[in-house]
């Protein structure tokens, strides 16, 4: 038995230090990318905003009266909302909301096929915009969100950009812990990114020139991934046109908001959906990656397991939950920092 101890806990360092290894990668990658400066306003040019939703009668219209608020200029925006088969009141809601305020730019339209990716391909095909961006069905968008993404891509003309996206309107300490895990999602892909290494973005907050999706379109098909998974389509568009043409926006006035879980299953079935997006991918960094989190995190697991056969072992477990706090503090500060969480509360 204590030889199988002494496996763990010889597993458990090694993982620890590739853990660290990564970690450091990312945080170095979150500092490398600069603070976006919006230094001149360009003439606008035509957006299309594509929203798949699918049962989101409780949030659409703070979604769209975020959307109505704008400082773009309106006659250039385009807004594709694809509804994914719902089965309650949101495209009556969408109907009203068009209807009341007087918007012709509002399309609702249904996909052929089943599922997010499905909706996002079928919307990138119906968009007239020489830029797409993506949002979902529960998030608020900042009021200068359309004209800073814009700006940006006008300035660099990146394949892809990715957003910040945090968790807002958290309700007891379940929901605030589910915000700091779904934060270190966001710091974390955002300083791979920064590293040269895109590894993951979320949709709720992307920017792509048309032209480019249709370009790498025809070469995700057969593959299980339609075009509009996201974490798939930053891969793609890595392969297609490497890493450098993947950004991440540093910018508050571009952070995305969305609503947490709201119970544990929620939660489990959330982080489940998306770790099957991986399989998507056999890039080395996109393997390895995944393995050392999922085994130093299962390592730290068991060696408080083998304190309950030995007294020693629980020592050895809070040393190690000890350094993965150290080695997560810095990029999870900055990040916490540049969104304005940091001991402030509610997001203003």
């Amino acid at each position: 038995m204590e030889i199988g101890f002494n496996i763990v806990t010889g597993l458990l360092s090694l993982s620890a230090l590739a853990y660290l290894a990564i970690l450091s990668i990312m945080t170095k990658g979150w500092f490398r990318i600069d603070n976006y400066v919006l230094d001149v306003l360009h003439p606008g040019i035509e957006v299309s905003v594509i929203i798949a939703v699918r049962n989101e009668e409780r949030n659409i219209i703070p979604l769209l009266e975020s959307l109505h608020k704008q400082s773009y200029a309106r006659h250039l925006i385009e807004v594709i909302i694809v509804d994914d088969h719902s089965e309650d009141n949101t495209r009556q809601l969408i109907g009203q909301f068009r209807k009341q305020n007087r918007l012709d730019n509002i399309i609702l339209s249904k996909p052929k096929g089943i599922g997010k990716k499905a909706a996002i391909t079928h919307g990138v095909k119906l968009a007239t915009g020489q830029l797409i961006l993506t949002t979902d069905g529960d998030c608020v968008l900042p009021p200068d969100w359309l004209k800073l993404m814009v700006s940006y891509y006008l300035d660099h003309k990146p394949g892809l950009i990715i957003g910040p996206v945090i968790y807002h309107k958290e309700k007891g300490w379940l929901q605030k812990l589910f915000s700091l895990d779904f934060l270190s999602l966001v710091a974390s892909g955002a300083g791979s990114i920064g590293a040269k290494l895109p590894l993951m973005g979320n949709g709720a907050n992307m920017a792509f020139p048309r032209k480019a999706f249709l370009e790498i379109e025809s070469s995700m098909q057969g593959k299980g991934f339609a075009s509009g998974d996201d974490v798939f389509l930053i891969h793609q568009m890595t392969k297609q046109f490497g890493s450098g043409a993947i950004h991440f926006i540093k910018h508050t006035g571009v952070i995305v908001r969305t609503m947490p879980p709201r119970f544990p299953g929620e939660f489990l079935s959330q982080r489940l959906r998306w770790a099957s997006k991986a399989k998507g991918d056999r890039s080395g960094w996109s393997v390895v990656v995944p393995l050392v989190v999922t085994f130093f995190n299962t390592f730290i697991v068991l060696e408080f397991v083998n304190g309950f056969f030995s007294p020693w072992y629980f020592t050895l477990y809070g040393l190690f939950l000890f350094l993965k706090i150290m080695i997560d503090l810095p990029i999870m500060y900055a990040f916490m920092f540049f969104s304005d969480m940091n001991g402030k509360g509610e997001r203003a």
